[in-house]
């Protein structure tokens, strides 16, 4: 597996954490958040964007907003 696999599944388990403790530990609300299209994501569902580094980022800047209730 090369370094930017390693790299891009390092960072996708990362997003899914954040999202995990963006609902305070509870994994169904965490998935079910993944797989709605989120306005602030141009109504995109976070998983379909777990796949670019660029879509990862995205995804652990909404959740960011979120966690500091700055809405978008």
């Amino acid at each position: 597996m090369s370094q930017n696999n390693i790299d891009l599944n390092t960072l996708r388990t990362k997003a899914i954490a954040e999202a995990v403790a963006l609902f305070e530990g509870d994994q169904k609300a965490a998935e079910q958040w993944l797989s709605t299209p989120i306005r602030g994501l141009s109504r995109k569902k976070p998983n379909d964007l777990l796949e670019t580094m660029e879509g990862i980022q995205q995804v652990r800047d909404i959740i960011g907003r979120l966690e500091h209730e700055a809405f978008t």
